[in-house]
């Protein structure tokens, strides 16, 4: 009997402490509310940026399922992940950072101004959700993958253009969407009008190559696409109306081998290159006005050629 009783406390114990891992895992899990606000944060202050539709070249970060992929395994659990994201998004930087690839294609990510309630809204989000992907997204991962640990010095010079022209992208990038953080995007105009420029010849100089952004409907005159530079233009402006994504192109420019990439636009890029009567703000305008009285380069839509990268190797 005393067996009995000591076998059904035991069992009774047993009960209780599945139950209470049970509600633990329960109570772990967030309302439809929190879940609610974590996506609104996201869709305010995230997909402008991480967003899961446009083109791999339009880019200037990675889409939010790759941050997802990289940063939660099967063995991850939401507190982990949480922690994670709430250091990382605080205080960006290298040595915490997860996402190797990204940062050397795209740069750092600039601080955002996150509260932690807010950050833990959004991890809540990303964790307990399906995510949305782009369309080229998974056979794109398992490339990176396969490609993982592949040297500079093993590509072709289409592929070395390419990366450079990416890296300097992902600083003009960083430090666009801090300008625009900071002073909103009329202020922004002033950073491309005083800085983008110099950032690109900083870049280039550092990578001991030429690089130049040119364009047919060009906002500053001096970025002007002459010559044979029209060609690649008119090629890649009818790869994208038939629905394919261009990547890049080998041509002679001034008798020299120059590669070029296409700049696409996406959400971010119009609010000073979309509509002016709809999407461009009037204090932008204003601002554009003065500082671009030539400008031509504003009526894009999404995923449009906004111009190419013109890079030049010895």
């Amino acid at each position: 009997m005393k067996h009995r009783i000591l076998g059904l406390f035991a069992l009774a114990t047993l009960l209780v402490g599945i139950f209470s891992c049970n509600q633990k895992t329960e109570s772990s899990k967030s309302t439809p509310e929190e879940l609610a606000a974590g996506f609104q944060l996201l869709e305010a202050n995230c997909f402008t940026c991480h967003s899961p539709r446009g083109s791999i070249e339009s880019r200037i970060a990675p889409p939010m399922i790759a941050i997802k992929k990289h940063y939660i395994d099967e063995n991850t659990t939401k507190e982990e992940f949480t922690k994670d994201l709430v250091a990382f998004v605080s205080h960006p930087s290298e040595d915490i950072s997860k996402m190797p690839g990204a940062r050397r294609k795209f740069g750092l990510m600039p601080q955002m101004n996150f509260s932690e309630e807010q950050l833990t809204q959004i991890a809540a989000y990303l964790f307990e959700t399906e995510i949305e992907a782009p369309d080229w997204f998974e056979e794109h991962y398992k490339q990176e993958r396969k490609r993982h640990g592949k040297t500079t010095t093993s590509l072709t010079p289409l592929e070395q253009g390419k990366q450079f022209a990416m890296a300097t992208k992902a600083i003009l990038g960083k430090n666009l969407l801090s300008a625009i953080g900071t002073k909103g995007t009329a202020g922004a105009v002033e950073f491309c009008n005083t800085k983008a420029i110099h950032l690109t010849d900083s870049m280039a100089s550092a990578q001991g190559v030429k690089i130049s952004r040119v364009s047919d409907q060009p906002r500053n005159s001096n970025n002007t696409a002459t010559g044979s530079l029209i060609e690649p233009i008119n090629k890649f402006k009818a790869s994208l109306s038939s629905g394919q994504t261009p990547s890049g192109a080998s041509i002679i420019y001034n008798g020299k081998l120059v590669h070029v990439y296409p700049i696409i636009t996406n959400t971010m890029c119009l609010q000073c290159h979309g509509e002016k009567e709809t999407q461009i703000k009037p204090e932008t305008l204003k601002k554009l006005d003065v500082l671009y009285p030539t400008d031509q380069a504003t009526g894009y839509s999404e995923n449009e050629l906004r111009g190419i990268w013109v890079v030049e190797m010895d």
